[in-house]
């Protein structure tokens, strides 16, 4: 493929556009994930206080 040397910066830019974008969509879903596994984080097993005795402990 033979092109300018403007045709190849255009290229390149529209290229780097795109991956910036497609970037920022990642990060964006990235952070997402992290909120969604903190907030269910406080719903696994074993995850509790220490201090809240467990129905073994009461009886």
């Amino acid at each position: 493929m033979k092109l300018s040397k403007a045709q190849y910066i255009e290229l390149c830019d529209t290229l780097r556009d795109k991956a910036q974008e497609a970037h920022h969509n990642a990060r964006s879903w990235a952070s997402r994930a992290l909120e969604a596994e903190s907030r269910l984080a406080i719903y696994e097993p074993g995850d509790e206080p220490a201090s809240t005795p467990t129905n073994q402990e009461q009886s």
